[in-house]
């Protein structure tokens, strides 16, 4: 076992142990012994201070493994409870995910003052009624906001409609969003935090409960919940196939990060070019340990994996609409390759357990009919177990459970916070340097080779200046590429408003790059120490790799280079090139601010042509990658 501590001084201890190790307390005497429920007055704010209250999860990290057991565990207990009242306990000797400090407080929130809003912007039938009905179970406020007759049809953005409902509220809201747009539930996070304490009312919780293409963490907990309980609670290891449209399922995406409560996780992936899984997907399952398989079929999968099947089986139902322009002879291959025919269910390992997404296709079901009353219909006990952790999730983020957990490392930032946690010193001659960002370096001026260079003043040169700023090796680009670099140049004046300032500029060989240019721009007079570390982070976003020299009496006396930020935000001309974004123009979220976040390279299928660099830009909200270039 692992003992995470808290600040608290509780633990959770994570048990590692299968379903077939001995000690500690079943599951059933666990139920038995649990406190009877009585009547309770509304919980006060003080009461509902778990350590998730007011959590925003928009992806499944936004809950850490430790967490993700406790909900789980809850799960599972609360289910029994509710089954043994009903006359349906089943036995389940299975020892606990995780031990719980707060077991025997009740997961009812029982405070008519706290609200469950759900804002479903696209359809879903059994999303909705089961969060509907496990908000009735906890006794708060619910509202269905109708998107088709709100003021979204006024044109008014999904921020300010929210800023309005929140304020509905004495105690903690908690909104379920399923949307078209992706990065809704990242951004509201971001910039609510200031709206509620302007008004003194608790940071609402947002709930993904599916957005655009990109992820769907409800979801991922109820399958990897329906998963541990097929393997009788067991996370030693688990051997699943991934079956069908693997390129646009959101779950299936989900599953790398879902899967990690396993110990030993085996995955294979059977799909047709057309529906392959995503590489950044499949990279990242390998990264993570997992081993991992790939067929072309299911009748391919079961010859060549015959002695070696998986005992879960997730079928994602084909979305033929999303193949292009393809003749009816073709999509019928596809929904061919990736469907299950009764005759092979011989095959299949003993206990095989079958999941599917749903709705399902009545005319073309990819698991037989048949299958629907036999023990691998496991599909059903999803959808009724969406309804239990639904329960307990919304029990964690009102704050009625989870005391004693260690959270998660969540950044409470809004781009607001975020330039204030900049270091802003002012350049100046007795500055101190180490208060400066990472992403500026400081430059030695005692060593050789930093000394100015009079030939630069021949005919067709830019002027020496006695005083002001030189920003040097913009847009460094290949000599046969110089308009690149006089665009930079352009950017550069434009962005930074230094129009009426510019006293030269202009493009010149460098000796840094060979065969290369650089753009140089000169301000004469310009006060140096007036520049803001904003300011300089501006430039270094328009022109990484820069150098700026502060001129006095003719002298360079500093001299910064500035590397690519770490963050990129708050520029006008920089935006996120996912159409489905919350932060894309076309979406017309006007007062979403564009944030990009440096990362790691990583090969990708959004990019597939894109030669390796030494890093990408990826939107704080939906995660879209970009190369540096088409950020602006």
């Amino acid at each position: 076992a692992v003992s995470i501590h808290s600040s608290r001084d509780s633990s959770i201890n994570i048990s590692r142990r299968n379903g077939s190790d001995s000690g500690g307390d079943s599951l059933n005497s666990i139920v038995r012994s649990a406190h009877s429920q009585q009547p309770q007055q509304a919980m006060s704010s003080a009461q509902l201070s778990g350590d998730l209250a007011g959590r925003t999860v928009h992806e499944v990290t936004d809950l850490n493994i430790e967490e993700q057991l406790y909900l789980y565990e809850r799960t599972r207990r609360f289910k029994a409870r509710k089954r043994d009242a009903m006359g349906k306990q089943a036995v389940d000797n299975a020892p606990p995910l995780c031990d719980m400090v707060d077991s025997e407080v009740d997961e009812k929130v029982e405070n008519p003052n706290c609200t469950v809003y759900l804002l479903f912007m696209e359809g879903s039938t059994r999303t909705r009624e089961s969060l509907r009905n496990a908000a009735a179970f906890h006794g708060v406020k619910t509202n269905e906001f109708q998107a088709e007759t709100s003021s979204f049809q006024k044109n008014e953005t999904i921020t300010d409609t929210i800023k309005m409902l929140s304020l509905y509220s004495t105690e903690r809201s908690v909104f379920v969003i399923r949307s078209k747009i992706e990065g809704v539930c990242s951004w509201l996070k971001t910039v609510m935090a200031q709206h509620t304490e302007r008004f003194n009312v608790p940071m609402p919780a947002f709930l993904n409960a599916g957005d655009g293409a990109y992820t769907h963490p409800l979801g991922e907990f109820v399958d990897i919940f329906s998963l541990l309980e097929t393997n009788k609670w067991d996370r030693s290891a688990v051997h699943l196939a991934l079956v069908g449209d693997l390129a646009h399922g959101r779950t299936a995406h989900s599953k790398v990060l879902g899967l990690k409560v396993f110990q030993k996780v085996r995955v294979d992936l059977v799909a047709p070019e057309m529906f392959a899984y995503p590489v950044e997907y499949k990279n990242r399952m390998k990264k993570e340990g997992f081993e991992v398989r790939e067929f072309a079929s299911v009748e391919d999968y079961l010859s060549k994996a015959e002695g070696s099947i998986a005992d879960n089986w997730y079928f994602y139902k084909p979305h033929l609409s999303k193949c292009g322009d393809l003749g009816q002879a073709q999509l019928a291959l596809l929904r061919d390759q990736v469907s299950f025919r009764t005759e092979w269910a011989s095959k299949l390992p003993k206990k095989t357990s079958f999941f599917q997404t749903l709705p399902r296709d009545k005319e073309h079901p990819i698991i037989p009919l048949s299958f629907d009353a036999t023990p691998m219909n496991q599909w059903d006990a999803v959808a009724g177990n969406a309804y239990f952790l639904d329960v307990i999730l919304l029990g964690l983020l009102f704050g009625k459970i989870g005391k004693g957990l260690q959270p998660s490392r969540q950044i409470s930032d809004g781009y607001a916070n975020a330039e204030a946690a900049e270091p802003k010193p002012v350049f100046s001659l007795d500055g101190d340097v180490s208060q400066l960002p990472s992403w500026i370096k400081a430059v030695d001026l005692s060593k050789a080779g930093h000394e100015r260079n009079p030939e630069r003043a021949k005919a067709g040169g830019p002027v020496p200046i006695k005083d002001g700023i030189v920003v040097d090796h913009i847009g460094i680009s290949a000599a046969e590429s110089s308009a690149a670099c006089w665009e930079r140049l352009r950017m550069v004046r434009t962005i930074m408003a230094w129009s009426k300032h510019i006293g030269s500029e202009g493009v010149f060989s460098t000796k840094r790059t060979p065969n290369h240019v650089k753009g140089l721009m000169a301000l004469p007079s310009f006060d140096y120490k007036t520049v803001s570390i904003m300011e300089l982070k501006i430039l270094a976003s328009v022109a990484p790799g820069c150098t700026v020299n502060c001129i006095a009496g003719s002298k360079v006396v500093a001299k910064y280079n500035l590397q690519v930020p770490e963050r990129i935000y708050n520029l006008p001309i920089v935006s996120c090139k996912n159409e489905l974004c919350m932060s894309n123009p076309q979406n017309k979220q006007r007062d979403v601010v564009a944030f990009m976040e440096r990362v790691p390279y990583y090969q990708t299928s959004v990019l597939p042509n894109t030669k390796e660099t030494e890093f990408l830009y990826v939107c704080k909200y939906c995660r879209w990658p970009h190369v540096y270039e088409n950020i602006f």
